[in-house]
């Protein structure tokens, strides 16, 4: 008979627990509602605490707690998805935007709460934008820019190579850039969008 290991409760809160915001705010992005973020989290951390036995002291426990979440988000999207999803990639095209530092220093405030930002400031058009990326697109967006993970990590956390991450980023960032752009144009912040 095999004896249940019981999990190292207090290691667990030190290691695991600090990380419950960035969990939470990433689960958000990805899920489109509270309720389903909150859902995720909880499901992340569950999975997480009955098998923290086997993570492996010393590692990074933030990659390891992000990795679960995004098994789970994705084993969810897949399951909920009817059809297989299409991407059209002529859609994802360079387009014309322009190279100037427009609110550089703004965005390179590292003190600022970008959660913040991202749930008051931004325009419900802006945030769907983000949430109309494909869900590969849009998780590895979320693991690298927002929550700062590096290619290496987004890669281990999505399980694909590197090369896929960063083909990933690319299409995405480029849709994104698109679609701010129109999205300035139609609000009377910029002249007009102008495609290549």
């Amino acid at each position: 008979m095999l004896a249940k290991i019981k999990p190292d409760t207090q290691s667990f809160e030190r290691e695991a627990i600090v990380h419950l915001d960035a969990l939470y705010s990433s689960a958000l992005r990805m899920s489109r509602s509270e309720a389903e973020a909150e859902d995720l989290v909880q499901e992340t951390y569950l999975r997480a605490f009955n098998s923290y036995h086997r993570f492996e002291k010393g590692t990074n426990c933030r990659a390891w707690l992000f990795r679960i979440m995004t098994n789970i988000f994705i084993n969810k999207y897949n399951r909920n998805k009817s059809g297989p999803e299409i991407v059209r990639y002529d859609d994802i095209d360079d387009c014309y935007v322009p190279r100037g530092p427009v609110g550089a220093d703004y965005f390179q405030n590292r003190t600022l709460d970008h959660h913040w930002v991202f749930m008051n400031l931004l325009d419900d058009d802006v945030k769907r934008l983000l949430w109309d990326l494909p869900a590969e697109f849009r998780i590895s967006l979320i693991l690298s820019d927002i929550q700062g993970f590096t290619y290496a990590d987004v890669a281990e956390i999505t399980c694909v190579k590197i090369g896929t991450v960063k083909s990933r980023l690319f299409r995405a960032r480029k849709k994104l850039q698109k679609g701010l752009w129109e999205w300035a144009a139609a609000n009377g912040y910029a002249l007009e969008a102008k495609l290549a």
